[in-house]
């Protein structure tokens, strides 16, 4: 398959995914290509080509005839065998592009990654992650939804896929990994938190324990690990808050003259702190723990965040992100057979012994 390829990286685009779709799907698209990424449009030919023309622009469309309602359930998602996500991911498969981009529905592009490409061998469920925005440049966290509940060999999978992913998305050589709990200290959350955190301290990657809630901002994390029920409301929340700061904000310098002419002095740096707090800077959140790369974008994603996400899995396909975590899944369990030998071997020296 391509996906193992250095030479020329193409992202098939889902472009009748989210609430936007086609028109602003389609221009990020043209923004992404502008920017160097090859670019294929999959949906109603007629449809997208003609998005395409008002915009004076030209990229290849696969025509799809139909496509996946943001409420469509995902059995229901899967026998529409002609939908434009469908047939983005049909795209990886035969070799003619290297990763889907879609802002549709997350469950039906889970399933539709899954059915078309199958799990990582080491994963038993893949993942959504997503980036937290902090001006430390952001924390990543997953699971944000696929997996409401989880076992410790799923917090440890996806510790291990979350590491590799911000060492490939953001460059940090050692991404420091850590629990989402409700304390610090190793003893405290649930069951499968503990364990996990002690399965954790064993493996080849920077574990520095436990987060609580009040330290996800402040940069002592680059990756959080969770259940998929509790990392969604941390995401969701986050998100909500900060545009309830911006709001509250606005109001208030909204309120008389003077803080009016505040308002105009302190502009660009509330610009700054906007772009940074900016969903769609991020561009998507990938699927982590399927042989291929599929990033599932906010359904609200305009053309901004479009782009954003077609260029980071560009970035991910041409650094080998499927690769990268089989290889880290596999030295962990080479080190896992090695600690189980070295066990075995003392018990048996503790029987001989006795």
């Amino acid at each position: 398959m391509l996906n193992g390829s250095r030479g020329d990286v193409t992202i098939a685009v889902d472009a009748m995914g989210g609430d936007h779709a086609p028109d602003e799907i389609v221009r990020g698209a043209v923004e992404a290509n502008h920017k160097g990424t090859k670019v294929i449009l999959v949906g109603p030919h007629d449809l997208l080509t003609d998005s395409l023309d008002s915009m004076h622009a030209q990229l290849p469309v696969v025509n799809a005839a139909e496509f996946i309602s943001m409420d469509e359930p995902v059995a229901q998602a899967l026998r529409r065998k002609q939908s434009s996500l469908v047939m983005a991911a049909n795209l990886v498969t035969e070799g003619s592009a290297n990763a889907v981009v879609s802002c549709g529905n997350s469950g039906a592009i889970m399933g539709v990654a899954l059915h078309a490409w199958g799990r990582q061998n080491g994963i038993d469920r893949p993942a959504f992650g997503g980036t937290l925005p902090t001006r430390y440049g952001g924390v990543f966290v997953l699971d944000i939804g696929a997996n409401p509940t989880v076992k410790v060999a799923n917090l440890v999978q996806f510790a291990i896929m979350g590491s590799v992913y911000v060492q490939l998305s953001r460059g940090i050589e050692s991404p420091r990994v850590a629990l989402l709990s409700n304390g610090a200290e190793d003893s405290k959350g649930t069951k499968e938190i503990k364990e996990a955190n002690q399965a954790l301290r064993k493996i080849d990657i920077n574990f520095v324990g436990n987060v609580e809630g009040n330290h996800i901002f402040d940069g002592r994390v680059d990756v959080i690990v969770s259940d998929g029920f509790t990392g969604n409301v941390l995401l969701k929340g986050g998100e909500g808050v900060a545009m309830e700061i911006f709001d509250l904000l606005k109001c208030e310098l909204q309120k008389d003259l003077l803080t009016k002419v505040a308002a105009a002095a302190l502009m660009p740096a509330f610009q700054r702190i906007k772009r940074t707090v900016d969903y769609e800077e991020y561009g998507g959140a990938p699927v982590l723990g399927v042989n291929e790369v599929m990033i599932n974008c906010h359904g609200r994603s305009k053309a901004k965040a479009v782009t954003n996400a077609i260029c980071l899995a560009d970035r991910l396909a041409r650094e080998r992100l499927i690769d990268r975590i089989g290889e880290a899944l596999q030295q962990d369990d080479v080190e896992g057979a090695r600690k189980r030998r070295r066990l075995v071997r003392a018990l048996h020296l503790h029987h001989g012994g006795a």
